[in-house]
């Protein structure tokens, strides 16, 4: 049974607060209960991951994504590619495939476009490359007072950060704290960094 780890970050705190418990379930089912009433998720794969469900199997299921281009250097530096990442539209029960990567889920009641992310991105994780992880870097950049985000754990989707205002995060911990999961546990700890 997955151990899920989930770490919880209010914006302005270097409080975090970390909840482990087992469960079963698919992890999507996990995140879907981190939605909020009148939020919409956009997911954000990075091009190295993104063929696990390529464009043209998203657009055969009628799943409303842009592509985001973006220059990256090869292996030694010496030159450069250019690479395309997908931003998953708000589609309702869609969550893109995992295998391993750095997911991004950005929960907002606005409607965002497709330069909103790509000028964020470009200003906070210039490289990609290590950067967007559960750590809550850059991230206060991009996020209105109602908007959260989740990010995950590089090589398990069972491992995640959750990064909002105060009253979201603990609206958020509520919902778990009342789902009556296997060996629950909080943890409060303080950000060393």
């Amino acid at each position: 049974m997955p151990d899920f780890i989930i770490h919880f970050k209010s914006l302005g705190s270097k409080l975090i607060t970390r909840m482990d418990f087992n469960s079963e379930k698919p992890t999507t089912e996990f995140i879907e209960k981190t939605k909020l009433d009148g939020y919409k998720i956009y997911q954000y794969i990075q091009s190295g991951n993104n063929y696990v469900m390529n464009a043209e199997e998203l657009l055969s299921k009628n799943i409303l994504f842009e592509k985001l281009s973006r220059e990256v250097k090869t292996w030694f530096g010496l030159s450069k590619k250019t690479v395309t990442d997908f931003l998953i539209m708000p589609n309702k029960d869609f969550y893109y495939p995992y295998e391993f990567g750095s997911y991004l889920y950005i929960f907002t009641k606005q409607d965002r476009t497709k330069a909103d992310f790509e000028n964020w991105l470009n200003k906070e994780f210039p490289s990609r490359f290590g950067h967007i992880d559960e750590t809550f870097t850059g991230f206060e950049n991009l996020m209105t007072d109602e908007d959260y985000l989740i990010a995950t754990n590089h090589d398990f989707q069972h491992q995640f950060g959750v990064v909002g205002n105060k009253n979201i995060i603990d609206q958020i911990i509520t919902e778990f704290k009342n789902a009556n999961l296997s060996e629950f546990e909080l943890e409060d700890y303080e950000e060393e960094r």
